[in-house]
C-alpha cells in the first residue's frame, strides 16, 4: 500500500490535493499539521472528500510537524478526527503516556473503529538492530494495530538494519511500517514494502514531500512495476 501524504496549508488547496491522491495512491495520509485553521465541519468536508483509505496525522514538533499547537489541542483532533471515521490515526510513541491512554481510551469508551498506529522517528540516524527490535516490541505493547519506525539513513548499511527489523516483524506477526529517511535510505523506502512493510510513503509529485527523500508515486509505480517483471 502506497499512501500518499496531503500537505497543503489551507483546506482549499488540501482538497485539490486529496482529488489527485485519489486518483493516484493507495491511502491518503492528512497532515493536519500543515494545516493553518482547521474547524470540525471543515474537517469532515476533507475526510469525506478521501476515497481511499485515510490516516490523520497531527505531528508534534519534536518529530518534525509544523504546527506549535498544544498536546491538548492536537489529542482534541486526532479523537475528533476518529469520531470522523478516519481510518487511521498516527499517534507519537514519545507523547505523554496520559494523552497516549486517553486516546485509546477514548476509541474504546465510544467503540470506534479507527485503527491506531504508533509512531516513533529518529531524524538523525539509526540505532543498532537490537535496539530497534526492544523499541518496537515496546510499542507493539502499547496497544498498537500497526507500529510505524521511522530512521535517518548516514550509510547505505542502515538500509539494512530496517530490512532486518521488517523480517522480524514479519517472523513475530506485527504489523510494522519501516524506512529510512534521506538520500541514502531511498532503498528501504523502495525495498520495505515487498519486505514486508504495511505500507510505504510517496509524494504527489516532486515538491510536495512531507518527509526528506520521499518518491514521488509516479516514479516509485514505475519502479515497481519494473521489479514486478524482474521477479
Amino acid at each position: 500500500m502506497i499512501a500518499v501524504p496531503v500537505t497543503a496549508e489551507s483546506v482549499k488547496e488540501a482538497l485539490h490535493e486529496i482529488e489527485a491522491c485519489n486518483k493516484e495512491a493507495d491511502a491518503i495520509e492528512l497532515r493536519l499539521d500543515y494545516l493553518k485553521e482547521l474547524s470540525e465541519k471543515e474537517l469532515r468536508h476533507m475526510l469525506s472528500a478521501c476515497k481511499k483509505p485515510v490516516i490523520c496525522t497531527f505531528r508534534r514538533l519534536e518529530e518534525g510537524g509544523k504546527s506549535k499547537a498544544s498536546e491538548d489541542k492536537r489529542m482534541s483532533t486526532l479523537k475528533k478526527c476518529m469520531k470522523l471515521g478516519a481510518d487511521y490515526i498516527d499517534l507519537e510513541y514519545e507523547t505523554a503516556k496520559k494523552h497516549r491512554e486517553n486516546v485509546f481510551g477514548y476509541r474504546k469508551e465510544h467503540k470506534l473503529k479507527t485503527r491506531i498506529i504508533l509512531s516513533k522517528h529518529f531524524f538523525g540516524f539509526t540505532p543498532q538492530f537490537e535496539e530497534l527490535k526492544k523499541l518496537m516490541k515496546r510499542m507493539k505493547g502499547g496497544k498498537a494495530d500497526v507500529v510505524k519506525i521511522v530512521t535517518k539513513a548516514n550509510t547505505h548499511e542502515d538500509n539494512k538494519i530496517i530490512f532486518a527489523l521488517l523480517k522480524e516483524a514479519k517472523r513475530e506477526g506485527t504489523k510494522l511500517i519501516a524506512f529510512c529517511m534521506g538520500p541514502l535510505g531511498r532503498d528501504s523506502r523502495i525495498l520495505s514494502m515487498p519486505l514486508g512493510s504495511f505500507l510505504t510513503f510517496a509524494s504527489i509529485e516532486q515538491g510536495k514531500e512531507s518527509a526528506d527523500g520521499q518518491i514521488p508515486i509516479a516514479e516509485l509505480k514505475k519502479i515497481y512495476a519494473g521489479l514486478r517483471v524482474m521477479f
